[in-house]
C-alpha cells in the first residue's frame, strides 16, 4: 500500500467514513426505494429451520412476492398475515421459467401503517395446485414469509 493509500485509510477510519451501521440506509430515500422481493425460496412454512429465516424489512419500503403461476393460482390470506397489506397483482407470461409453470405472479404489498420497529409479521399465500417441481419448496401449497420491522432513523 502506498503512503497516500495508508493516509487515506487512516483518515477514513478516524472520521467514521468506513464505519457501518447495522442497517445502512439505501441511497435515494424511501421514495426511491427498491422493493423487498420474496420468491418461493423464502418460504418458511413446514421448514425445521424456519426460526433462522426471519427477514428484516425497513418501515416505508415496498414489498413484492413473486410466485410461479399457472397451474398455481395464488391467493393472499389476510387472516393468516400480520402487519402487511395487499396492494395488487400482476401476471407475467413466462412459460417454463420454472418447470411446470406458465407465468410469474407478482404481488405488491406494503407494511401496515400501524407496524412499528420491532414488530413481527408474516405474509401468507396459498394455492391448491403446486407443480411437482415446487413441492419441495412450497409443500402443501402454503407460502409464508416471516419478518421483523426495522426503522433505522
Amino acid at each position: 500500500m502506498t503512503r497516500f493509500g495508508l493516509a487515506l485509510l487512516l483518515a477514513c477510519l478516524g472520521t467514521g467514513i468506513l464505519a457501518e451501521t447495522q442497517y445502512p440506509p439505501w441511497s435515494g430515500g424511501v421514495t426511491a426505494a427498491r422493493p423487498y422481493i420474496f420468491t418461493q425460496q423464502h418460504n418458511v412454512e413446514h421448514r425445521p429451520d424456519a426460526e433462522g429465516l426471519v427477514q428484516v424489512i425497513r418501515k416505508g419500503y415496498p414489498l413484492q412476492v413473486q410466485l410461479p403461476g399457472n397451474p398455481a393460482i395464488w391467493a393472499f390470506r389476510a387472516e393468516a398475515s400480520e402487519n402487511v397489506a395487499y396492494r395488487g397483482r400482476t401476471m407475467v407470461y413466462s412459460p417454463n421459467r420454472i418447470l411446470g409453470t406458465e407465468s410469474l405472479l407478482v404481488f405488491d404489498l406494503e407494511l401496515s401503517p400501524e407496524a412499528r420497529a420491532g414488530d413481527e409479521g408474516r405474509i401468507t399465500f396459498t394455492t391448491d395446485r403446486v407443480p411437482n417441481s415446487l413441492d419441495r419448496v412450497i409443500p402443501g401449497g402454503v407460502f409464508v414469509v416471516r419478518f421483523t420491522v426495522i426503522d433505522p432513523s
